[in-house]
C-alpha cells in the first residue's frame, strides 16, 4: 500500500538560503522540488539530489508550468509579496522566508489567504534555534527594564534590521505589555552610534562577509545582565523549519506568522 503523494514544491529564488533549502527538500521522500525560478536562467535544469529540476526565468511561468502545491519564496523584500499573492491566485500555498515585509504587507497577504481559502506561512527565520531564542527573550523581557538586540548577517543581506530582530522586539514588547527603558546618552559624537530602537529596545545590525545568521539579546537590570545568543553556522539549519512550514501550509487555511506558532511557542 503506497503512502501519500509527495508535496510538490516550487522554489522562488536561488540565493544562499533558497539553494541550500532546495537541496535539503529535494533529498526528502515526502517532498518533490518541481521547479526553481531564477532571473535570466530559464530553460536550464538543476541537478538536485539525483533529479533534474527545471529552471524558469519567471515565477509566474513556474507556477503555470510546474503545477506546485506550495511555493517557497526566498527572493527579495520588494518581490516577495507579489510572488506570494500571485501563487494564491494560481491555487498555490505560499511559504515566505523572505524578511523585510511590513505589517501592511502581512495584512494584505493574510486577506489574500482568506480569500483563496488556502494556507500560507510567513516565517522570516526558519531556524528552530532562533525561534526558541525569541521565545526565551520574550519571557526574560518581563523581568528586565532594559534590552538591546545585536544581529549579525552576511554583507549582502538586503534589509536591516533583520526580520528576526524585528520580530524578537515585537514579541518582547507584547510579553512585557509596555515599552522598555532606553538609557539616554548625554553626548553623541557619531550619528547612529546607539543604533535604531523599537519600543525602547535598541537594535544594531552588523553586516560582514563570513557571517551567516547570528543574534544576541542582552537584557540589563540592577547589578546584572542576561545574554541570549543563537548562531546559525550554515543554511542547512533552515531545512527542518522549511519542511514544517510547508506541511503546515498544506494542512491549514489562512496565514500563519512565525515558525514559533508552529512549534507551540506563540499563539
Amino acid at each position: 500500500m503506497s503512502g501519500p503523494e509527495p508535496i510538490r514544491v516550487a522554489i522562488a529564488g536561488f540565493g544562499r538560503l533558497a539553494s541550500d533549502v532546495a537541496r535539503g527538500l529535494a533529498a526528502r521522500d515526502d517532498i518533490t522540488v518541481v521547479g526553481v525560478a531564477r532571473r535570466q536562467s530559464g530553460g536550464a535544469t538543476l541537478h538536485l539530489a539525483g533529479a533534474d529540476v527545471p529552471v524558469f526565468s519567471s515565477v509566474s511561468g513556474m507556477l503555470e508550468e510546474s503545477e506546485p502545491d506550495v511555493i517557497f519564496e526566498a527572493t527579495l523584500p520588494e518581490h516577495a509579496l507579489d510572488h506570494a499573492i500571485g501563487a494564491l491566485e494560481h491555487g498555490v500555498r505560499p511559504v515566505v522566508a523572505t524578511s523585510g515585509l511590513s505589517e501592511a504587507d502581512l495584512d494584505r497577504l493574510a486577506r489574500a489567504c482568506v480569500g483563496a481559502r488556502l494556507g500560507g506561512v510567513f516565517a522570516p527565520n526558519l531556524s528552530v534555534g532562533a525561534v526558541v531564542l525569541m521565545h526565551l527573550a520574550a519571557i526574560a523581557g518581563r523581568f528586565f527594564d532594559h534590552a538591546e538586540i545585536i544581529e549579525y548577517h552576511r554583507d549582502r543581506k538586503a534589509d536591516a534590521p533583520s526580520g528576526t530582530a524585528a520580530h524578537t522586539a515585537r514579541l518582547m514588547q507584547q510579553a512585557r505589555g509596555d515599552r522598555f527603558v532606553q538609557a539616554p546618552s548625554r553626548t553623541i559624537t557619531l550619528d547612529g552610534v546607539r543604533g535604531g530602537q523599537s519600543g525602547g529596545i535598541g537594535i544594531h545590525s552588523v553586516r560582514l562577509p563570513g557571517l551567516v545568521a547570528h543574534q544576541e539579546v542582552i537584557l540589563g537590570g540592577i547589578g546584572q545582565t542576561l545574554t541570549l545568543r543563537h548562531d546559525a553556522t550554515s543554511n542547512d539549519s533552515y531545512v527542518p523549519g522549511a519542511v514544517l512550514a510547508i506541511k503546515h501550509a498544506t494542512a491549514t487555511a489562512g496565514l500563519t506568522v512565525g515558525l514559533g506558532a508552529l512549534l507551540g511557542l506563540e499563539p
